[in-house]
Parts: C-alpha cells; structure tokens; sequence
C-alpha cells in the first residue's frame, strides 16, 4: 500500500511538472519548423558526451530518461540550452527535487558545466525527459539526441536503450553547476 501511495504521488507530481512545462513553453516549443537540424554536423571541442543511455519504457509508456556524462576539457564554461530528437515529440532538461517530501520534476532552462568539470545526468538527479516517441524501444535498440548550447554548436549522440538495471547507480554533486 505504501508502495502504491507513492506511485501515485510520484505520477501525481511528474503530470504537474509535464503540465507546468508544457503550459509554460508549449508555445515557445511549437515555434514552427525551427529546429537545429542544421547544426548536427558540428563538434564543440573539448566537450565530449559518454555513457548516453536510457533506461527501456514499460509497454504503452511514451516517455523515456536519458542519462549520459556530459566533460568540459575546453578552456571556457559551456552552457547547454537544449536536447532535440526527431524520435521524440517533445525533449526537455530535467532535475529531480524534493518539495515537502515529494520527489518532483523541475525543468532546467539552461545547464553552465565550468570548464575542466563534468557533470553526470543520473537517476535521482540532473535527466533529459523524452515524451512522445515515434515507436516502442527495447534493449539494445538507439535513438538519437542532439545537446544544443548557447554558442549555437551542437553534438548528436546516439542513445543506447538499456534494461533498467543496467543504469549507473546514484547521482553526483552537481553543487558547482549553475542551473536556472
């Protein structure tokens, strides 16, 4: 039974946090045909994303996570200002919060990762929500994502899908990173 409060709660608080997002950026996300397909070609040097990973959806569920490790080797702070994918309808930048003992979702409008540091999207921590996927992924299978950052570069990774167990145990510090 306690299980099933907190799912409840726990679904209950990520529709809200979908809810506020999409009420609150539906209409900047549905600017037209504007995209950053353009810049998929572009590297960004000294920035390096590894480990890109997402954890397989239960049957009929739309929307996925992705977890991966984002290196700054370059000699300047780097702010990442967005995710797309063509395999999802709709991508964000997420963290996990708690807010009077609930665990909810709170977008991220724009990630700064200092130079010479990193940061690592994890289960209980810094996530990039996909919703609205094009078709049902499995383990084993990939899908693409496209990190967007505020100098207009670009980097497309491919997304491994994983069984849930497979995913990197525990979140990072992230206590050096500006979020707004």
């Amino acid at each position: 039974m306690l299980v099933s409060n907190l799912r409840s709660k726990l679904l209950a608080g990520m529709a809200c946090a979908l809810t506020v997002t999409v009420l609150s950026q539906g209409p900047a996300l549905a600017g037209g045909d504007h995209t950053h397909a353009h810049m998929s070609d572009q590297k960004m040097s000294g920035v390096v994303v590894s480990e890109a990973m997402s954890p397989a959806a239960a049957p009929g569920i739309g929307t996925m996570a992705v977890y991966l490790l984002l290196e700054n080797a370059s000699g300047a702070n780097v702010d990442l200002v967005g995710v797309e994918s063509p395999a999802f309808a709709m991508t964000h930048l997420h963290k996990t919060a708690m807010a009077d003992g609930l665990m909810t979702m709170e977008p991220v409008a724009q990630l700064t990762v200092p130079k010479g540091e990193s940061v690592r999207f994890a289960p209980g921590g810094l996530h990039i929500m996909l919703m609205g996927a094009e078709q049902t992924y499995h383990p084993g299978d990939s899908f693409p994502l496209t990190l967007v950052f505020g100098s207009g570069q670009a980097i497309e990774v491919e997304v491994s899908v994983v069984n849930p167990g497979e995913m990197p145990v525990g979140a990072h510090d992230h206590s050096t990173m500006k979020m707004n």
